[in-house]
């Protein structure tokens, strides 16, 4: 993987619109059921900015309406999630020399689009 060129910067940006399309609904969708089920816009906004994981906010946002211990819900979300720590330490070594903030907010924002894009590129 190459540096932060302008020219990978611009490539990057164009490699993620089909992400971005593709996502945008499903946000939508998500921000309309969480109201529904009594979620503020605030509240739903806010899940969306630190779950980020499209299966695991559809897990939470059933369970929450549900009378669930709390640590019950964090666990189906986890479990739901575990797939992403496996991602975190397939591409880890590539982050590695990128400092441990940086490496943070990639790992945050490893999603399976941006995974198999990462792998594709490796080989």
């Amino acid at each position: 993987m190459s540096g932060n060129s302008r020219s990978d910067i611009v490539e990057g940006l164009k490699a993620s619109i089909p992400v971005v399309l593709s996502s945008a609904p499903f946000g939508m969708l998500f921000g309309a059921l969480a109201v529904k089920n009594g979620f503020t816009p605030f509240e739903a906004i806010f899940m969306s900015a630190t779950v980020f994981a499209g299966a695991s906010q559809m897990v939470g946002l059933e369970l929450f309406g549900t009378k669930v211990a709390p640590w019950l819900i964090v666990l189906s979300i986890f479990a739901v999630n575990f797939r992403h720590v496996l991602y975190s330490a397939a591409v880890g070594g590539m982050f590695r020399p990128w400092g441990a903030l940086r490496a943070g907010i990639a790992f945050f924002l490893l999603v399976d689009p941006q995974f198999a894009e990462t792998e594709r590129r490796r080989e």
